[in-house]
């Protein structure tokens, strides 16, 4: 019997999450936004790119926080956008094309 083996990370459906999150405003639901944001596979990502660039760990931290439960979406996505994952989510939909 062979392990679950995790798929690679959807850079499309990243990238569509964060762009609806960016263009609903208050309107959005940030549970929903990080749900999408998981679904794509945006821990892996993070995980990959904290590894090249320390910058990003604050990132990845709010991340793992609201993953544990520690920290809700508004606030993860909060520190999301103040630490540059937008600039992130469209370098990878440049990348992705």
């Amino acid at each position: 019997m062979t392990g679950f083996e995790r798929p690679a990370p959807d850079i499309s459906k990243i990238v569509a999450a964060w762009r609806a999150w960016l263009a609903q405003g208050e309107d959005a639901l940030p549970g929903r936004t990080m749900a999408d944001l998981k679904i794509g596979g945006t821990d892996r990502v993070l995980e990959t790119l904290v590894e090249a660039n320390a910058e990003l760990a604050p990132v990845a931290e709010a991340w793992n926080l609201w993953e544990r439960g520690k920290v809700g979406p508004d606030e993860t996505l909060e520190i999301m956008t103040s630490g540059g994952f937008a600039d992130i989510v469209e370098a990878l939909a440049a990348a992705d094309v």
